[in-house]
């Protein structure tokens, strides 16, 4: 499906300018993100630009299964409709849905593309970007401790990562190092050193900071 033919969707069923606009933005790092990882681009725009459609009827957290069905009426890939309905948190496990007052089935994101979608939607607010310490935070805050869990999780599966070898292994040298920047970080020890790999959108700067610490 090409963005004209998602966005056509989106107006077809009353999607708000609002809505449109958010879907955008996250349309536009899912893909940042699709073309470092390897993944369809094509898919992840279409899941990106639609995910929200069901905002059209519901802005409850039902929004994402309210849009799947949509989908599914419009005959639309059914790849797509998976990522929309999956895109809700970090994904949402059948347990959790039935407390939530969902269908009870399994809505974790299962395939890259999945991921990729929900994971940009979780680092796109309405207005900006965030990065991933603030919406851990928010995770931490509002969501139950497995969803935050999953969602540290999905930003490793989603990112690629950059990596530094360090002689002698510091932890708090690297926090320093690294300090606020988006991304999360891995420590792999080696004897007295170790191997660094960060993971996020300033991975490669956190890389470069890492590479320049003194032995």
């Amino acid at each position: 499906m090409k963005s004209q033919e998602a966005l056509a969707l989106l107006r077809k069923h009353g999607a708000s300018e609002g809505v449109i606009g958010h879907v955008k933005k996250v349309r536009d790092y899912a893909l940042e993100i699709a073309r470092e990882a390897g993944a369809d681009l094509e898919l992840v725009e279409a899941g990106a630009l639609l995910h929200d459609i069901g905002r059209s009827k519901t802005h409850g957290i039902d929004h994402a299964v309210v849009g799947a069905e949509i989908l599914r009426r419009e005959g639309v890939d059914p790849r797509i409709v998976r990522i929309v309905e999956r895109h809700v948190g970090a994904g949402i496990t059948k347990e959790e849905a039935r407390w939530l007052g969902l269908p009870p089935k399994d809505y974790i994101p299962q395939t890259l593309e999945e991921k990729i979608v929900c994971h940009a939607d979780n680092l796109t607010g309405d207005r900006r970007r965030i990065n991933i310490h603030e919406a851990l935070d928010k995770a931490l805050k509002k969501w139950s401790p497995g969803a935050a869990d999953r969602l540290v999780q999905m930003h490793f599966d989603v990112f690629r990562p950059q990596e530094a070898e360090l002689l002698r292994c510091d932890k708090e040298a690297v926090e320093r190092s690294i300090g606020k920047l988006d991304v999360l970080y891995k420590i792999y020890p080696r004897g007295e050193g170790c191997r660094v790999a960060a993971y996020g959108h300033d991975a490669k700067k956190a890389a470069a900071r890492l590479r320049s610490l003194k032995a």
